[in-house]
């Protein structure tokens, strides 16, 4: 092992070896909520590194996603890598280490106190290792000041719903219909904003994004699906706010649940890729994954999830912020969700849709 190590850091260059060894140390060892489908390499940007060192990273993060099927050895130029199931399950989160990642406060919010980075940092966000806050980016006051409201229409869509992975499913899901995983759940919001809040709402069911020549696959669905969504927008004028929505990955002894008004009801999180990444100490724009859209995006995760705390407490994880843009440069007031896990039941997720679809209510068009 030795020997291939020295033989891969000759080929690569020393540097970037040991920056690609810190970086799977620091995977297994952050402490955060597991990542689930939304992967590194789906958005994986063309700057500063070789076609080489790009391929490792993909492959690497395959390796690592916590719910990949039937595990098996990996190799990596001349690097073995053993198998996920000899070297992560120490790593995966339990449902204790999960609600304590991702608690949030109660209803009582100070916004004083959030206008301090470190304790907005502490009460709202998860920010990955790879990443960072700022106060230009992250300014309460901006948030709170930003105008998100969209007038109703019965007639002309107002709403976008879609899923980059659209065979996302649940505990009790028939893996055989599409429509009980995560694309059930889209219909169900859809049908609660457009019966009960008078939002009419276009569901996107298409089910190629995350799928390559009739197999499973999630690495590249991003690309994919940018060719269709951005087509549908344009046809669509009249749309105004953008739902990527997904459910997460997690360990399967861990349930993302909260009982709320009597139900059990699936937890959400919601998620923000800034285009940004920390390169030797500094936060860095990603220039090849621009994202104009970013200070609403923020806004919009923020005041959702300012409501939720105060609507529902117990229903939102807290906020995800991760380096990249995934799908939250289509339009200004795009949301990405992810709405419960692997091990929650259909009925906990269309629960958690009531309150998904009361808060985008309150929020953006009350």
């Amino acid at each position: 092992m030795d020997k291939k190590i020295e033989k891969f850091c000759e080929k690569v260059g020393l540097g970037i070896a040991i920056s690609i060894i810190l970086v799977i140390v620091l995977f297994f060892n952050i402490n955060e909520v597991a990542f689930g489908e939304i992967m590194l390499y789906d958005t994986l940007p063309n700057y500063k590194i070789n076609e080489d060192v790009k391929d490792m990273f993909k492959k690497y993060e395959t390796l690592m996603v916590s719910n990949i099927e039937n595990p098996e050895s990996e190799e990596i130029g001349d690097i073995e890598l053993v198998g996920l199931e000899d070297i992560s399950y120490e790593h995966k989160k339990t449902e204790e280490e999960v609600k304590k990642s991702t608690q949030v406060s109660s209803n009582n919010i100070d916004v004083k106190k959030l206008e301090n980075l470190d304790y907005l940092r502490q009460e709202f966000y998860i920010v990955d290792a790879t990443t960072g806050m700022s106060k230009d980016y992250f300014d309460v006051n901006k948030f709170l000041s930003t105008d998100l409201k969209i007038q109703k229409s019965e007639s002309e869509p107002k709403v976008l719903i879609f899923h980059t992975h659209p065979h996302e499913m649940f505990k009790d899901s028939n893996e055989n219909d599409i429509n009980e995983g995560i694309i059930g759940v889209g219909t169900k919001l859809a049908n609660i904003l457009e019966q009960d809040y008078g939002i009419k709402t276009l569901h996107i069911k298409d089910t190629s994004f995350d799928m390559e020549n009739g197999r499973l696959q999630r690495n590249g669905a991003y690309e994919r699906m940018e060719l269709v969504i951005p087509k549908i927008i344009e046809q669509n004028p009249s749309i105004e706010l953008v739902i990527d929505l997904h459910r997460d990955g997690v360990n399967e002894n861990t349930h993302l649940v909260e009982t709320i008004n009597g139900k059990p009801t699936a937890k959400i999180m919601f998620f923000n890729g800034i285009s940004r990444i920390m390169e030797n100490g500094k936060l860095n724009n990603i220039s090849n994954l621009p994202n104009p859209y970013i200070p609403t995006n923020l806004a919009l995760s923020f005041n959702m999830q300012m409501k939720a705390m105060e609507k529902y407490p117990g229903f939102t994880r807290k906020i995800y912020i991760k380096p990249y843009r995934y799908s939250l440069h289509l339009n200004a007031k795009t949301m990405l969700v992810e709405a419960g896990a692997q091990t929650n039941t259909k009925q906990e997720m269309y629960n958690s849709m009531e309150l998904l679809a009361d808060l985008i209510n309150d929020v953006i068009f009350s």
